[in-house]
């Protein structure tokens, strides 16, 4: 964690500098970092994701609805930095049509859940 930190406010530093002088490569730079950052936090994801499965087995929750708030997780992380790097390169429409697209894949997700959901309230009711 503290490398990803301590590389974050380097290119910070660094980006203040380069945005004075070419600015169209502090977008570059900017995504550089992010994918560097985040093959840096594959390892410690992967260990988030066995933790959660362990207590998920552990409380009996099917993985199917695991498998589905860890895929929503991920879609959030990717809309939220995709968007942020979208509006760093002066693109603010742009990133709020990526945390949209990405609202909307959430929601796609959640269909299968609230139709289980809708099939059992259903079968409760009399008739």
């Amino acid at each position: 964690m503290m490398r990803v930190v301590g590389l974050g406010i380097v290119v910070s530093v660094l980006l203040t500098v380069i945005r004075k002088d070419i600015p169209p490569i502090g977008a570059q730079v900017a995504a550089a970092f992010v994918v560097t950052a985040l093959l840096m936090l594959m390892e410690p994801l992967a260990g988030v994701v066995r933790a959660f499965a362990e207590l998920a087995s552990g409380a009996g929750v099917r993985t199917v609805y695991l498998a589905l708030v860890l895929k929503a997780v991920a879609i959030a992380f990717i809309t939220s930095v995709g968007a942020e790097l979208s509006r760093d390169a002066g693109e603010a429409a742009i990133g709020s049509v990526v945390e949209l697209t990405g609202k909307v894949f959430i929601l796609l997700l959640a269909v299968p859940v609230i139709a289980a959901i809708l099939d059992a309230l259903v079968s409760l009711l009399p008739g």
